[in-house]
């Protein structure tokens, strides 16, 4: 079963955390303990290859390091990471990396200190805006999840959303919500796009 890791960065921060997360057991996690705050790069360095060391050499488990929002990683943290993923030389795939984040990612990747691990990128993906129909289904998945079965949302609303947020979830989210509150500082239950405008406006 492969055990899914991620390594805490701060973007304003230093580049290395001494925090290593699990989605494993209690004892498992104190396998990861790396160290704390204390610690210089270098050792922090040292003992999270040491650990991946000992997963997959002595353990025969393939750990996985997934970066969410790596789109706000400070620069030389890249050249970190490169650093931490090569064993043997760089001959043992040892540490496969899942990097996600926004439009910048890639453009952050182009700079000197990241072309290292960016040399070492073997695929690539882009999730593309949605459509106004997917756009309806997200919505409706949403309520559903919170126990309304009706919209609140008028067709002009949802597509007020779908057009005011270019397709993308998350601004979809922030709007959505603004004119849900909206709605409700009007005492309606019907959320049209006119409320939508509004929402959209406070993000501006």
């Amino acid at each position: 079963m492969e055990r899914f890791i991620t390594l805490g960065t701060r973007p304003c921060g230093s580049p290395l955390q001494p925090a290593l997360f699990s989605n494993s057991t209690a004892s498992s996690l104190a396998e990861l303990d790396i160290a704390t705050a204390s610690s210089s790069r270098a050792v922090l360095t040292r003992l999270i290859r040491a650990q991946i060391d000992s997963l997959v050499a002595g353990k025969k488990q393939q750990p996985l390091l997934i970066i969410d929002e790596a789109s706000l990683l400070r620069l030389d943290v890249f050249a970190e990471l490169h650093t931490i993923t090569q064993f043997e030389a760089d001959s043992k795939p040892w540490l496969p990396m899942v990097l996600a984040g926004q439009n910048n990612l890639a453009e952050n990747l182009l700079y000197r200190t990241a072309i290292p691990l960016a040399s070492r990128i073997v695929a690539r993906s882009h999730l593309p805006a949605v459509t106004r129909q997917a756009m309806g289904e997200y919505l409706d998945h949403h309520l559903t999840i919170v126990g309304i079965k009706n919209s609140p949302f008028t067709e002009q609303a949802v597509t007020a959303i779908h057009q005011g947020s270019g397709g993308l979830f998350r601004k979809a989210n922030h709007l959505a919500r603004g004119a849900m509150i909206a709605a409700a500082a009007e005492k309606t239950q019907e959320v049209t796009a006119e409320h939508v405008r509004c929402a959209d406006s406070e993000l501006l």
